[in-house]
């Protein structure tokens, strides 16, 4: 295993008879047990009501959803699990919420990930299925470390943190003022699991808990064990005793009353929770590339008035407006820093496609290429990264070797996640519901001070920082010249690949165009190249047997901006709050601006909204700005 993976792995399962009263002559239906640690998933005569009973009835949650019309909610669960207390909590929330604006986030953390196909063989057991688990299961991860997050129906948002409980509570990206309204402390029984039930946990759960007249931490616990009750007592919880579920005799509830508690020892990633962000706030955008557009969507999501200042023409002018872009995920055989980010990057991109497939249909896009050996990724590694990532994706396709045929030869090549769009139409895609009067094109901001008006100040100029500096302190970037070449087909002479095609460049069928590229200088010429289109169809036609010719081609070129040591910039340029405005950067992301493009908007907005940020503290400290001040 690689320490990377910080012990995240599959869940072993294992479907055993149920336990039954003794003398029952019924036969006993199957359950899921883990062999990790020796303990079933749940109750056998009825899953939900032992959930409805211990958490949901535990926490009060039938009222407190009642009585609330605005604002959000947020539940944090130890143990994820099969999802079960999600799902009845996201029935309450919709029988309660039909008239409310109110946002209901569900935080839970899991090391062992159940797999799809085991948690669909759950839910049809336990008679969950619903258009919650269709979307649970659509938008599941993979079973590698990281922070998740699933948009569900009726304003739910899913936060689902792999890792161990020790480790994502130390990583937990929210400052101390982020408090919780009520804690599922699940998993299995202290016995089996006391990792879950450590003073680090109790810790936490005092340092995000409230008690005021609007507010308080609740908590639920189907364990009645005296050391549990007494530490929670000690960390300034009320602690009751009541009659338990099933087999059990009694659990615990109780709620938050007072504790003083220590705020973890600073970090780089600190300065993201310092946020000062007023009701009516207003964020300007600078750049309307796929960082630029990508932070607006996210902002506008979550209510907050944004506009978007773009000196060009149109959205996408930069490199994010080429015909095609490909994001991949960064592999490599540690599973490294940057190999994660760019694979969460994956996730929350392939999501927002999946949940706004409906308003933007003409978005197509592919959810994987083949990887061919190439001078960056040997077929030797690849065949090592087959060993480290097959086990950890639930797809049955993911990270297997296949061969595409092309011109009567066939290619072997690794089959990896891939998403491929149009540029422009992506930009399109991330600001429509964004008011056009918001969006301000032909529009050259040359000073913030233009921008007072404005809480918070986003530069997402790409690479725009390298001609000019609105900020000081602004971190320095490097320009990486690409041209790609597009050549027409005619539509009975098309290769018909089966994915887009990496190797030393790219091999694209897209909107009945064939693209190869691209190329990459240390330039910041804009020019199209002719050497370069030479380069990218000669290129082409030796690895693929093919006979391009320069006939009908359209060249694009673009300026990609890069930075020292690959991870973008992206955070708050100044560990002051209170600067008004507030000035973020989002830019540098090089080659993988559509990979790490809603990621990275995620992580300002979340900033900015004093949410939980989906990134852990160590890569939050990867990518902020302030990481080269002195």
């Amino acid at each position: 295993m690689h320490n990377a993976f910080l012990g995240v792995e599959p869940a072993n399962i294992e479907w055993r008879p149920a336990k039954i009263r003794e003398g029952s002559t019924e036969s006993p239906p199957l359950v899921p047990y883990s062999k990790q640690f020796n303990d079933i998933y749940f109750d056998s005569r009825d899953g939900k009501s032992e959930t409805d009973y211990v958490f949901l009835d535990g926490n009060k949650l039938p009222q407190r959803f009642a009585a609330l019309t605005e604002g959000s909610f947020t539940i944090v669960e130890t143990g994820f699990g099969t999802g079960l207390n999600l799902l009845r909590t996201c029935e309450l929330w919709r029988k309660t919420q039909q008239e409310s604006k109110a946002i209901l986030n569900f935080i839970s953390i899991e090391q062992y990930p159940i797999s799809p196909d085991d948690l669909q063989k759950m839910y049809l057991a336990l008679g969950v299925e619903s258009e919650f688990t269709e979307e649970l299961l659509t938008q599941y991860p993979p079973a590698m470390p990281g922070v998740y997050t699933i948009q569900l129906p009726y304003r739910i948002k899913l936060t689902l943190i792999l890792c161990p409980i020790d480790k994502a509570l130390k990583e937990f990206s929210a400052g101390s003022e982020f408090k919780i309204d009520a804690w599922f402390l699940d998993g299995f029984a202290p016995s089996k699991n006391p990792e879950m039930w450590s003073k680090g946990l109790l810790h936490f759960m005092a340092l995000h808990g409230v008690n005021s007249e609007q507010r308080q931490t609740t908590f639920a616990t189907f364990t009645a064990a005296s050391m549990i009750r007494k530490q929670l007592r000690h960390y300034g919880f009320e602690v009751a005793k009541q009659k338990g579920f099933g087999f059990k005799r009694e659990m615990l509830v109780g709620s938050f009353q007072e504790k003083t508690i220590s705020s973890p020892h600073p970090t780089l990633a600190d300065s993201y929770f310092k946020s000062k962000t007023p009701k009516q706030a207003k964020v300007a955008v600078i750049g309307a590339g796929l960082a630029g557009c990508a932070t607006a969507h996210s902002l506008h999501q979550r209510d907050i008035e944004v506009h978007i200042f773009e000196s060009g023409n149109s959205l996408a002018n930069g490199a994010s407006k080429m015909p095609a872009l490909l994001a991949t995920p960064n592999i490599s055989l540690d599973h490294n820093a940057f190999s994660q980010l760019t694979f969460l990057g994956m996730s929350q991109l392939e999501n927002f496609l999946h949940t706004h497939k409906n308003d933007s249909p003409q978005l197509s896009y592919s959810k994987t290429c083949l990887q061919l050996g190439s001078e960056k990724y040997s077929e030797y590694q690849l065949e090592h990264y087959v060993e480290t990532y097959r086990q950890r994706y639930w797809s049955p396709d993911l990270f297997q070797w296949t061969k595409t045929r092309i011109v009567n030869q066939d290619h072997r090549g690794l089959l990896m996640p891939g998403i491929l769009v149009n540029g422009s139409q992506f930009c399109q895609a991330l600001v429509a519901s964004i008011p056009k009067q918001q969006i301000h094109l032909n529009h050259e901001v040359k000073s913030l001070e233009e921008l007072k008006e404005f809480d918070h100040i986003v530069l997402a100029t790409g690479h725009g920082n390298l001609l000019l500096k609105l900020a000081d302190d602004e971190p320095s970037l490097s320009p990486l010249r690409g041209q790609l070449t597009e050549l027409q087909q005619h539509p009975g002479k098309r290769l018909g690949l089966d994915y887009p095609i990496n190797y030393d460049g790219h091999l694209f069928e897209y909107e009945n165009k064939l693209i190869v590229g691209a190329t990459f200088d240390m330039s910041l010429d804009q020019t199209i190249n002719l050497e370069d289109r030479v380069k990218n169809i000669e290129q082409a036609n030796e690895r693929f047997g093919l006979q391009l010719k320069q006939k009908n081609c359209t060249d694009w070129v673009g300026i990609r901006a890069t930075t020292y040591d690959r991870f973008p910039y992206c955070g708050p340029l100044k560990d002051n709050n209170d600067l008004s405005p507030m000035v973020w950067t989002n830019y540098g992301m090089g080659t993988r601006g559509l990979c790490l493009s809603v990621l990275c908007g995620e992580v300002i907005a979340s900033a900015i909204n004093n949410e939980v940020i989906p990134l852990p503290k160590y890569l939050l400290q990867r990518i902020s700005p302030q990481r080269t001040q002195k």
